[in-house]
């Protein structure tokens, strides 16, 4: 219940100005105040030199999250390619062992016949 009241409260606090607004008469106008610019102009020196420092930054800003894609990216790939090494390593020393049992077998082969 107390749920409800307050958002029934909220509604009227918002609906109150609204309606209050639409109901007034036309005939009243808005008195355009002059502001006064108290703002200097930035010469034109003033404004490239905001501007190159704001694209300076930039630059700044892109360069530092460019560096740390590609430091993930290049850890990314120094994984990948130790891993494609130490797959080759493995191959490459399996072959070596059944070379060397193949030379090994050859060998003794040989060395029957030529004993014979």
């Amino acid at each position: 219940m107390a749920r409800m009241n307050l958002i029934v409260l909220a509604l009227a606090v918002i609906a109150v100005p609204a309606s209050s607004r639409a109901q007034q008469p036309d005939t009243i106008k808005k008195v355009d105040t002059v502001k006064v610019d108290t703002i200097r102009k930035e010469s034109t020196a003033e404004k490239v030199g905001r501007q190159t420092g704001k694209s300076l930054d930039k630059a700044a800003k892109t360069t530092e999250r460019n560096a740390k894609v590609l430091g993930k990216r290049t850890a990314d790939n120094t994984k990948h390619g130790y891993k494609q090494a130490e797959s080759d390593v493995k191959k490459a020393a399996s072959r070596a062992v059944k070379a060397t049992k193949t030379n090994f077998k050859n060998a003794k082969e040989k060395i029957k016949r030529d004993s014979l």
